[in-house]
């Protein structure tokens, strides 16, 4: 009885995962007009009222489906910095890479959770691990405290640096990168991911100019 009970629960867990997928797919797909428990049902071959043993409804669904893409994309994150020393420049830099092999390699979960557009704004607090602004701020502090990185506001800084990161992601995935960088020479023989974290080594090495702790001027103001 044991192990038909057992079986049991990993057939339901296979199921429910089986549910978000195909959730998952059709927001990808077509958004929220295109997500419907009749449409998840067909995909996984079961009824739309069998849908509600594991699900709410489709509000439910949609709202675990985008805690399942950032709760992915915070465990790219956090594993992309596990070996590397506190305070260091060289976590926030991971963190940066881990973002693009995570949308590159999560298409689908990295357009539900910044493109579905919900009847309102979420609040960062309810967000699993905000999205990955947690860990991201949490490095920022350490490298001020550490000296590698200028002090500011680190909110501000977190800010600024997830908006650079994103928005390169977000234009190659828009843009065909060969066409927007054919001048240069840069694109030869490097596929989509190789070129966006190339490019992305490139602009850190500004950010690392902007962000660089400045050096007090000696003898004070009047030396």
């Amino acid at each position: 009885m044991t192990d038909i009970h057992v079986e049991d629960k990993v057939r339901s867990r296979e199921t429910e995962a089986a549910i978000l997928d195909a959730a998952r797919d059709l927001l990808a797909e077509g958004g929220l007009d295109a997500l419907s428990m009749r449409a998840v049902a067909a995909r996984v071959g079961l009824s739309a009222t069998a849908i509600y043993h594991w699900f709410q409804g489709k509000e439910d669904l949609v709202d675990r489906v985008v805690a399942h893409g950032f709760q992915r994309s915070e465990a790219y994150m956090r594993t992309a910095i596990e070996d590397l020393p506190a305070g260091s420049m060289e976590r926030v830099s991971a963190l940066g890479e881990a973002y693009i092999r995570f949308a590159l390699e999560n298409r689908e979960y990295f357009k539900i959770i910044f493109a579905i557009q919900t009847p309102a704004p979420r609040h960062m607090e309810d967000v699993p691990g905000q999205g990955g602004y947690r860990v991201l701020r949490e490095c920022v502090v350490e490298a001020m405290e550490a000296g590698n990185m200028r002090r500011a506001e680190p909110d501000f800084v977190v800010l600024f640096l997830w908006s650079l990161v994103h928005g390169l992601v977000t234009i190659f995935m828009a843009c065909e990168p060969q066409d927007l960088l054919a001048e240069t020479g840069c694109c030869e023989g490097l596929d989509e991911k190789e070129l966006t974290i190339g490019l992305f080594e490139r602009f850190r090495e500004m950010v690392r100019e902007g962000l660089a702790p400045r050096a007090e001027p000696q003898g004070g103001r009047n030396g």
